[in-house]
Formats: structure tokens, C-alpha cells, sequence
């Protein structure tokens, strides 16, 4: 019985996760039409993807990374790269998004145990270099067929990559003390329900 009451699929858990998840696929979604010069999309959703892997951990983290990275693959940047290089674009999406949930979440574990205020910063923070680090180096992996398809606009669009990266960092770092309070709300009220219970 002890089991069943330490499980992951707590129904607090699974509806967090739910939320989360749908934020997610909505965020994504509509980053994809925002779009900046040179084709790549703006969005917010690695904040959700954060703060699942804050409130429930790295397992959680990947499963919204997941997601994102699935989400991803529709990108019309995306369907344009999986012409060149099919394989290793759809590895790099997938792998980029799960490391966007896990990366953050494991810092926070370990930063939170000291100060819960700095793992915010530095969970907030380490999403984008995990997301947008690992589609950086995967585009170095699949550098000579694209140069060879895309000619110099290759190098353009690293560029553009290195852009969309400080914007992701920004928005993450203004948005940290937010994350922040949202990880420390839902804490206490479910700290709270928990101490009830027990009474």
C-alpha cells in the first residue's frame, strides 16, 4: 500500500502534468507562427517545460520536453531540414526537447538544496542552452549536406540560430522570478493539503 502512496501517478501530479503538457502543445503551437527574420520561431514554452521538471521531476521534465520536441517536428523549418537530413534532424529535435525538460530539472534538484530562489535562475536559464546548444551542434553534425544543399545560407542560418538563443535567454531570465513564484505557490498549497491530511 506504501507503494501505490509514493507513486508518481498521484491524481495532484497527473493534473499538473496535464496542464503543463496542454501549455506545451499551445505555446509551441503558436510559436510557430511567430516567427523571426530568417525563419526560426519565438515561443515561451520552455517555461512550462521548466517548472514541470522543478515541481516534479526529471521524469516529468522529459515527458514535456518530449512533447515540445514532437511539436517541433511540424515546424516548417523542421519539415524543410528532414528533406536534407532526415534522420539525424528528427534525433536532434527529439533529443534537444527531452534534454530542455531533464537538464533543468536535475539542476534544480541539485541547486534547490542550497537555494531554492538561485535553482529557479539556473533551471530557468540552462533550458535554452541545453534546447538550442544540442539543435546547434546537431546542425554542425549535419554541416556538409546542407552546405552542399544551401550553399553559404548555411552559415547564415547558425547565425540566426546564435540570435534566437540570447532572445530565449532573455526571456528566460526575465521570466526566472516568475517561475519561481508559481513553484513556490503550488508547493505550499500542496504542503499544505498534505499536513491537513495527516491531521
Amino acid at each position: 500500500m506504501e507503494k501505490v502512496k509514493n507513486s508518481f501517478f498521484t491524481a495532484r501530479n497527473i493534473a499538473v502534468l496535464g496542464v503543463l503538457l496542454a501549455f506545451v502543445i499551445v505555446l509551441q503551437a503558436l510559436g510557430l507562427t511567430i516567427t523571426l527574420p530568417g525563419g526560426t520561431s519565438m515561443t515561451f514554452v520552455l517555461v512550462p517545460i521548466v517548472v514541470g521538471g522543478m515541481l516534479l521531476g526529471a521524469g516529468a521534465g522529459a515527458f514535456l520536453g518530449l512533447a515540445f520536441g514532437i511539436v517541433t517536428l511540424f515546424d516548417p523549418l523542421t519539415l524543410t531540414l528532414i528533406n536534407y537530413v532526415p534522420v539525424t534532424v528528427v534525433l536532434t529535435v527529439l533529443i534537444k526537447g527531452v534534454a530542455a525538460g531533464v537538464v533543468p530539472a536535475m539542476l534544480f534538484s541539485l541547486v534547490s538544496k542550497r537555494n531554492r530562489y538561485a535553482a529557479s535562475f539556473v533551471a530557468a536559464l540552462s533550458a535554452p542552452v541545453a534546447n538550442t546548444g544540442i539543435f546547434f551542434l546537431g546542425c554542425l553534425m549535419m554541416q556538409q549536406a546542407l552546405v552542399q544543399s544551401v550553399g553559404t545560407a548555411f552559415w547564415a542560418f547558425m547565425g540566426l540560430i546564435a540570435i534566437n538563443f540570447g532572445i530565449e535567454v532573455a526571456i528566460n531570465a526575465v521570466l526566472a522570478p516568475a517561475i519561481y513564484a508559481v513553484d513556490n505557490v503550488i508547493e505550499k498549497r500542496f504542503a499544505v493539503k498534505k499536513s491537513a491530511k495527516v491531521q
